[in-house]
């Protein structure tokens, strides 16, 4: 199978999968935007960016190393049983004295549903592991099937929890973990993980090398948070948590878009693992770096189009000031895209340091932008500053890359989609049907355009399946 399609297969699986459970989530919108008010909506929110904040200073982002050493050893069942043994033993070390000094500390904080925190973080230690081993097994199906039952299985407790016991609030926390371990088992069983491990298999050695990798991730990661969730802690310190409730539903969207991109991302990531050394590496990185811009840029600028159709029928009309940032957190997500297929650079030669001082200066670029805009224009500083800190890492990661290498998109498809992205706006803030229409065509004209190359492609393979039947 060739590279190509290797690609395709991997993308195909995991994008089913997210398509179910984002499809899912985008039906329980109207319910939890009617039950919960903004504020409570605010609050777990927040409690999740802490989680998210917390995560890689607890599980030191081996997660990501185990994933990138496994790709090195793939179907080595007694080398993949030492790294899997080392990784997770240690993680069970980390967890435990993230517990004790958790419990130490909390009683000198003011946190409001402190166990969900602990809980939840914890959870995510070792899910984290699960989902990177079961990626760098090459179980690809069973990597989307535990997204799956993640989302399903957080609606559904959702359901009980939030309609049938109105439990409120503390029905949103008990659903979320009670999801978070339903999934674990599944990924746990699957696997049947403990055939992988072995207390006298752990390497002290091989401990330090994935923690050479890993751990410059941390900075990367919380630089991360950074740019995608200092946002909500300003919002909520400046303008309030009802304010945070209103970036939440917003980022909604942005956030699904990225989803997909994080979907083709895990195949794009080991895809240019795999193949970094190949003698057309540059052509053949240049051409899929087209192909997914023409298909992100399109799907940016088509979600954006109809929001104004679809904006008031999914989202309660407490929420309706959300509205406006929407474009705005689209078109950063649009950058981040750009930020995360040059990054995968990095990851193939292992050089995360480099990750993490590109990511940290974004991060920066954020904050203090936040801080500057916040009391001049609300809850348009958190959106605009996010746009702004991932179009400038995009520009530094494209130098960087491209000075050793060749990996650009083509001109015309770079040059028509900036045209596009800047007629657009008008369209989406006039509130003029018949102009937001115009966008709508616009844009399936640019798609046409921007994705010839892969629509005739997938016609040919439609047909030649269609033949062989």
């Amino acid at each position: 199978m060739n590279r190509k399609k290797n690609m395709a297969k991997n993308t195909v699986v995991l994008t089913f999968g997210k398509i179910c459970t984002q499809g899912i989530s985008f039906l329980m919108l109207p319910l939890y935007t009617s039950i919960l008010d903004t504020t409570e909506y605010g609050t777990f929110d927040l409690l999740v960016t802490y989680a998210t904040l917390l995560l890689p200073l607890v599980n030191w982002q081996l997660d990501q190393g185990i994933f990138r050493y496994m790709l090195d050893i793939r179907r080595k069942f007694d080398k993949q049983k030492i790294l899997f043994s080392t990784v997770i033993l240690f993680s069970g070390v980390q967890s435990i004295v993230f517990g004790l000094l958790f419990f130490f500390i909390t009683p000198f904080l003011t946190i409001e549903h402190s166990y969900f925190l602990l809980c939840y973080v914890v959870l995510c230690v070792f899910q984290a592991i699960m989902l990177q081993f079961v990626r760098g097994l090459g179980e690809i199906k069973k990597y989307a099937t535990a997204s799956f039952i993640s989302v399903s299985f957080t609606v559904l407790f959702n359901i009980v929890t939030l309609v049938t016991l109105e439990m409120g609030l503390s029905g949103l926390f008990v659903s979320t973990i009670m999801a978070q371990i339903f999934t674990l088992m599944y990924l746990i069983l699957s696997t049947k993980c403990w055939r992988y491990f072995s207390i006298r298999a752990v390497s002290k050695t091989l401990l330090k090398d994935v923690c050479k990798y890993s751990t410059p991730l941390i900075p990367n990661n919380l630089a991360w948070w950074v740019v995608n969730s200092s946002d909500r802690l300003v919002i909520s310190h400046f303008i309030g948590i009802a304010a945070n409730g209103l970036f939440t539903v917003a980022s909604k969207f942005p956030n699904a878009f990225i989803t997909f991109y994080n979907v083709v991302n895990l195949s794009w990531t080991e895809t240019v693992s795999l193949h970094f050394n190949d003698d057309d590496r540059d052509n053949f990185l240049s051409e899929m770096m087209t192909t997914m811009y023409g298909l992100f840029s399109a799907s940016c600028f088509g979600v954006v189009t109809i929001m104004p159709f679809i904006y008031p029928v999914l989202v309660n009309i407490r929420y309706a000031d959300s509205y406006n940032q929407v474009l705005i957190l689209m078109y950063a997500m649009l950058f981040r895209v750009l930020v995360g297929m040059y990054s995968c650079i990095y990851i193939a030669t292992k050089q995360s340091k480099k990750v993490a001082i590109t990511s940290i200066s974004a991060a920066a670029i954020n904050l203090v932008f936040d801080f500057i805009l916040v009391g001049k224009i609300g809850l348009y500083a958190a959106s605009i500053s996010s746009l702004i800190a991932f179009l400038i890492m995009f520009i530094i990661r494209y130098y960087d890359v491209n000075r050793t290498m060749k990996m650009k998109i083509k001109k015309p498809i770079a040059v028509i989609s900036i045209i596009v992205g800047l007629v657009i706006p008008f369209t989406y803030y006039s509130k003029e049907f018949i102009l937001q229409l115009i966008a709508i065509i616009l844009v399936i004209l640019y798609s046409l355009y921007a994705n010839y190359t892969f629509l005739n492609d997938l016609k040919k393979l439609i047909i030649r399946r269609l033949h062989k039947k």
